[in-house]
């Protein structure tokens, strides 16, 4: 395991992990092997799935986040993390990596401390406007904070924009056509994706499944309901509507295709999928989830309000009757939207990969 350049640690979402392999990919494309680099994961399924994917190797530790209002909850996830600490040391002293990049969140907690630990250099990267408890730790002792935000307040920071899949920066709108056809969007119609993330959102599902019988446009729609693993089983999917070309899956590989075929998101605005939509540059609805530490993805939606780009509709207020009614004042032209693609927010997450990695490179040395 000589010859080790970083190590990544963190993940338990998508959302964490797809920024952390586009550095690596970066890392890559800048000169170092694919075998010098490592991740530090979660033991959930999510993460085996998508680093193996992506073809690195890594190590998963045990762990999760804390309970609100459970002693024994805090209790036993101390405890894990006391155990994936020990274990992260021990990878870090052997393989001896020249830089560790933390992702956020709890998975990342482990190798963070294990690189104060060993005096291994930590660069840290917050997804958000508002840090997370994992980050505003790191921070401390972190050597740079890659910052996605310029409202983001932490320690040495450096606004790098958050990191998007080599399949979306790569994108171009010319492929809009060829895409839609793959995905057998009839010609005509308007395309909506409806995300919550790999999990999904209960709120959003049902919402949107009461719309289909609200909306009433002139144009023909097609509803594209990327549902998520939690809810897939849970609730009563419609089979098919008679006036909407309603399509409802449990998960979506081909995301970059799918959102550069929308011509409007509906999403939670967690820090990867509002970097994506700012990169593809479409109009969206975003739903804040209310439980998001510091109200982050709050933030998050208002930095896409103020660029004009979408519609901050809070969870309280997200119902089949309001889902209708801003599907159909942007669709018909109602409510002026435009992307964000080209303006700097775009610009700069889709350059962000390349830029945390050279700062990854430049605090190596």
């Amino acid at each position: 395991m000589t010859g080790t350049f970083a190590v990544v640690a963190g993940g338990g979402t998508a959302g964490h992990l797809h920024p952390g392999i586009a550095v690596a990919r970066a890392l890559i494309g800048l000169g170092k092997q694919r075998e010098s680099i490592y991740f530090l994961s979660s033991d959930r399924a999510i993460d085996n799935k998508l680093i193996t994917e992506a073809n690195f190797d890594f190590i998963q530790l045990k762990g999760e986040g804390i309970q609100r209002n459970s002693a024994f909850s805090v209790l036993k996830t101390l405890g894990l993390l006391f155990k994936s600490t020990i274990s992260a040391c021990v990878f870090i002293k052997r393989s001896k990596p020249k830089v560790i990049l933390s992702l956020g969140g709890y998975a990342s907690l482990p190798g963070s401390i294990a690189g104060l630990i060993t005096r291994t250099p930590v660069v840290l990267h917050e997804q958000n406007v508002a840090p997370g408890r994992a980050n505003k730790l790191i921070s401390k002792w972190a050597k740079k904070s890659a910052v996605s935000y310029p409202e983001t307040e932490l320690p040495r920071s450096v606004l790098t924009g958050n990191p998007v899949r080599k399949e979306i920066a790569s994108l171009q709108t010319y492929d809009r056509q060829m895409h839609r056809e793959g995905l057998g969007i009839p010609d005509g119609n308007k395309m909506v994706l409806v995300t919550g993330g790999s999990l999904g959102s209960l709120k959003i599902n049902t919402s949107i499944i009461a719309a289909l019988d609200i909306l009433d446009l002139d144009v023909d729609l097609t509803i594209y309901h990327v549902v998520g693993s939690r809810d897939w089983e849970e609730i009563e999917l419609p089979a098919g509507h008679e006036k909407i070309d309603y399509r409802a899956v449990e998960y979506e590989d081909r995301m970059p295709m799918v959102l550069n075929s929308a011509d409007l998101v509906i999403s939670r605005s967690g820090g990867s999928i509002t970097a994506e939509i700012s990169v593809v540059g479409v109009p969206s609805i975003l739903v804040p989830l209310p439980s998001a530490p510091g109200d982050h993805q709050t933030k998050n939606a208002e930095s896409l309000v103020r660029e004009q780009a979408a519609i901050l509709l809070p969870d309280g207020e997200c119902s089949g009757e309001r889902i209708a009614e801003e599907i159909t004042s942007i669709i018909s032209g109602k409510k002026k939207l435009h992307g964000v693609s080209g303006d700097s927010s775009g610009t700069r997450n889709k350059k962000a990969a390349e830029t945390i990695a050279a700062l990854m490179i430049e605090e190596s040395k």
